[in-house]
């Protein structure tokens, strides 16, 4: 009868549950860091958002003498409302999943809202996974709801706007943010600056 030699053992049951740690932990470190990649992707999305609403607001002032606000439905200048039912294309009061599912720009007539047609944003993707509103207002107007106001040192004292990409990336809902819950990552551009600005931001 032969013998099995030292050498040619399986692995201990010690052995095997150490390789189970370190590949949960090599697993749990990627998770963590996929997160993050995609949660960096859809700030990307906001950002060329904003970033063409900017363009479009400046163009749309050339030619009327003011800006315009871009809601879901609702056509008031100056803006009134920074409610979660004026953004697009989602509201962000209720669930939605920025990290994972994307919602269609479009209504259930197979368009953009009205406001965003009037603007002429056409954004490149079909689908957006942040949603967004723009407010508007002329000199003097105080921007409305707690975001606006506090853009500006004060009421500003030439036409304005301000647009917001609202996005849940902590699987979290509500809106609005309070100083306690920060329920969603908001990015704000203002028309006298280039600089896209993170007010609120969810861990």
């Amino acid at each position: 009868m032969k013998r099995t030699s030292g050498t040619d053992r399986g692995m201990t049951l010690v052995e095997l549950m150490i390789v189970v740690v370190i590949i949960g932990i090599l697993a749990a470190i990627s998770t963590a860091g996929y997160g993050k990649y995609v949660a960096r992707a859809r700030l990307s999305e906001a950002n060329a958002v904003l970033a063409e609403f900017s363009a479009k607001e400046q163009l749309y002032f050339l030619e009327a003498g003011q800006f315009t606000e871009v809601h879901a439905s609702t056509t008031v200048f100056p803006s009134t409302s920074e409610d979660g039912a004026e953004f697009w294309p989602s509201d962000p009061s209720s669930a939605f999943d920025s990290r994972r599912t994307p919602k269609s720009i479009y209504n259930n007539s197979g368009s953009l809202p009205d406001p965003w047609r009037r603007l002429g944003v056409r954004p490149r993707w079909q689908s957006l996974y942040c949603t967004y509103l723009i407010n508007a207002g002329g000199a003097g107007n105080v921007p409305p709801g707690t975001i606006g106001p506090a853009l500006w040192a004060s009421t500003p004292n030439v036409p304005w706007f301000y647009s917001l990409a609202a996005c849940n990336l902590s699987g979290a809902a509500g809106w609005p943010n309070t100083s306690s819950n920060k329920y969603v990552t908001v990015v704000a551009l203002t028309h006298d600056s280039p600089a896209i600005r993170t007010i609120d931001e969810t861990e």
